[in-house]
């Protein structure tokens, strides 16, 4: 098995005809990080999407994303949403978008658990509290309801 954790190549994408990304290619070795830096609009987060497959298809133009050796564009939807939820995130950069003001935050990364990992009752709970420790928030208990 290669020592890439995940290959890009020539990932191009295009919205109406415009295209947004072009040939990017890629490799992430296991436990290296890698940073896309480059100015608004420059295609950052369009790949970021395209890799997750949460782009229209017919945006995604070219181009070979194979991750742990599998092809992410052969896999089935449902073998993709296990990968999104249990292998590869994303961070969006709109927080005021991310959590639901009107959801418990027990509720809202609950779900998310149930949708990956398939996690329910005193199980999800224990692991959203867990999570909630993980990133430092303070007395994550209490939080959870809010």
């Amino acid at each position: 098995m290669s020592e890439n954790l995940i290959e890009i190549r020539d990932l191009s994408v295009a919205f109406n005809g415009q295209k947004v990304v072009s040939n990017l290619s890629l490799d992430v070795r296991r436990g290296e990080c890698l940073a896309l830096v480059g100015e608004s609009g420059s295609g950052k987060s369009v790949s970021a999407l395209a890799v997750l497959r949460l782009l229209d298809p017919a945006a995604v133009q070219g181009g070979r994303i194979l991750f742990k050796g599998r092809d992410l564009a052969a896999l089935p939807e449902r073998d993709m949403r296990e990968v999104r939820g249990a292998d590869i995130t994303m961070v969006f950069q709109e927080p005021m978008t991310s959590l639901n003001p009107l959801h418990t935050i027990e509720r809202q990364i609950g779900e998310v658990l149930g949708l990956h990992t398939r996690l329910t009752g005193k199980a999800a709970k224990a692991r959203i509290l867990e999570l909630l420790e993980l990133v430092g928030l303070r007395d994550a208990a209490s939080r959870m309801g809010a």
